[in-house]
C-alpha cells in the first residue's frame, strides 16, 4: 500500500513536470526569424525608444529598469521579451501598443542572443 508521502511526492512530481516548457516555441509559439537576424540599431532600439523609454516610463530612472542604452536593454532582454510577448508591456493604460511584427522582432532579437548590431 502506498504511503501518503509517496503519493504526495508522486503528485508533486506530476504537477511540476506538467507545467514545464521545454523550449521557447512551446512557450511563445513558433515565429519566423529572418536569416540575417534583427538589427538592434535599426529595429529594436527605435521600438524601445518610442514605446518603452518614453517620458514617465523606462527613461531617466523613472520606472525600473531604465531602457535607454544598449547595455540596459540587453541586460533586460529576456524580461522585455516576456513582457512584450504576453502583452503586459507597454501597459494597456499607457495608450501605447506594439504591433505583432514588433513583438516578433523583439523575440527574434532576444533568441539570437540580443546582439549589438
Amino acid at each position: 500500500m502506498l504511503g501518503i508521502k509517496t503519493l504526495f511526492s508522486g503528485l508533486m512530481l506530476f504537477i511540476c513536470c506538467s507545467c514545464a516548457y521545454d523550449n521557447a516555441e512551446e512557450l511563445y509559439g513558433e515565429r519566423e526569424c529572418p536569416p540575417g537576424g534583427i538589427s538592434f540599431t535599426q529595429v529594436i532600439h527605435p521600438v524601445i525608444r518610442s514605446n518603452c523609454a518614453v517620458s514617465g516610463c523606462h527613461v531617466n530612472g523613472r520606472q525600473q529598469p531604465t531602457l535607454e542604452t544598449y547595455a540596459q536593454i540587453s541586460a533586460n532582454a529576456a524580461r522585455i521579451r516576456a513582457r512584450t510577448s504576453n502583452g503586459t508591456m507597454p501597459p494597456p493604460t499607457s495608450g501605447l501598443s506594439l504591433r505583432q511584427d514588433e513583438i516578433d522582432a523583439i523575440a527574434c532579437w532576444v533568441d539570437a542572443g540580443a546582439p549589438e548590431n
